[in-house]
């Protein structure tokens, strides 16, 4: 009987034991700071969208892609890549990962606006194209909420436009050539003759079967030479379309000129 009770306390005891509350280590008891600007990816990006008074554009939504390596260090500028579609295409689906790499690679900030045709304003040349009318504001516009969003500072632009894309870019450096420091077009649509130098700096390509364009890309590079303005030319292998070579050789580009 004696050894009976004897299991029995100690069973008894063990029992006790194990409901006791256990300590609590130290480490458990320290909060971990985390701050707003520490990000675990190696980028960050997202759509978002600012309000426009153009019919076909009343929310126009924009891409931004951003290294972390920037936005971990805000206390100096970067560059930034601004990436205009062809014909109302998103911004999203035109920065492939060729230039999101590009942009880990040299710490380039990227925006990409979604701008939707405004046919109805063509024939008038107000449309999008035109950023002297009211889409080059709307872009700075996009630009500064970036800015002010993550905190960046941007030391200067440089525009990669395709088709309807490439017409916004030649337009908009003519327009803003002091925010702007290089230009990459291709396969523009519209015949656009500068009227004055600037210190921008061009690369026009088009494709050697696109014949609708490259008289327009040709008229382009003639005038801008002969007001002593810095433009390379150069047709690719291709329709319409852009190629792995123009868009590697348009990056390169860039990354000569940073």
């Amino acid at each position: 009987m004696k050894i009976l009770f004897v299991i029995l306390a100690v069973v008894v005891i063990v029992l006790i034991i194990s409901f006791l509350p256990k300590p609590i280590k130290k480490e458990a008891m320290e909060k971990k700071e985390i701050t707003p600007t520490s990000y675990s990816s190696v980028f960050i990006d997202g759509i978002d969208s600012i309000q426009t008074s153009n019919y076909a554009n009343p929310t126009l939504k924009y891409y931004y892609y951003i290294p972390t390596s920037i936005i971990n260090n805000v206390n100096q500028s970067y560059p930034m890549l601004v990436m205009i579609p062809y014909l109302s295409g998103l911004g999203q689906s035109f920065v492939s990962p060729i230039f999101k790499e590009f942009a880990n690679n040299e710490g380039f900030v990227i925006v990409s606006p979604s701008f939707k045709y405004d046919e109805k304003n063509w024939e008038s040349r107000t449309s999008y194209q035109y950023p002297e009318v009211w889409s080059g504001n709307t872009l700075l516009e996009i630009i500064g909420k970036v800015k002010n969003k993550f905190n960046l500072q941007i030391s200067g632009l440089y525009l990669f436009g395709f088709s309807a894309g490439a017409q916004f870019s030649l337009r908009f450096c003519h327009w803003q050539p002091e925010l702007c420091v290089a230009c990459a077009a291709h396969g523009s649509g519209g015949t656009i003759l500068p009227d004055k130098k600037v210190s921008v700096k061009f690369f026009v390509s088009v494709g050697s079967r696109d014949t609708s364009r490259i008289e327009k890309a040709k008229a382009f590079f003639d005038s801008a030479q002969k007001l002593g303005i810095d433009v390379t030319y150069q047709e690719y292998n291709t329709a319409h379309s852009m190629t792995q070579d123009e868009i590697k050789d348009a990056l390169d580009f860039f990354k000569s000129l940073k």
